[in-house]
């Protein structure tokens, strides 16, 4: 059975939640752009989603540097349970392309 190395799948997380931080801080900017001023303060659910985001994405970056887990590998079926091809690649340390360009979505 295949297997992937526990920080590579640490570092493929974090890389993966950048991302998505990345685009709600777009998102955000893109509602801003077309609410009136009045409005945006309902775009303050915004900021508790991306802190989460962004404290889960260093704790996965520091996760990878972990000495004690540099051995380590999971099976790879863990990774393969993934559906979004895009992510699966990123999470087994596989080069993945843009999040804009993923368009091979994996049902079953």
């Amino acid at each position: 059975m295949a297997s992937v190395a526990l920080p590579t799948l640490f570092q493929g997380t974090a890389m993966q939640l950048g991302r998505a931080l990345e685009e709600c801080r777009l998102l955000e900017q893109l509602a801003l752009s077309h609410l009136a001023k009045e409005d945006t303060t309902t775009l303050q659910y915004f900021d508790p989603l991306m802190q989460t985001i962004e404290q889960f994405a260093l704790l996965f970056q520091r996760l990878a540097l972990q000495k004690d887990i540099q051995n380590m590998t999971i099976s790879s079926a863990a990774v393969d349970r993934v559906t979004l091809a895009a992510l699966r690649k990123a999470l087994a340390g596989e080069n993945s392309s843009s999040p804009q360009n993923a368009g091979d979505i994996e049902l079953f």
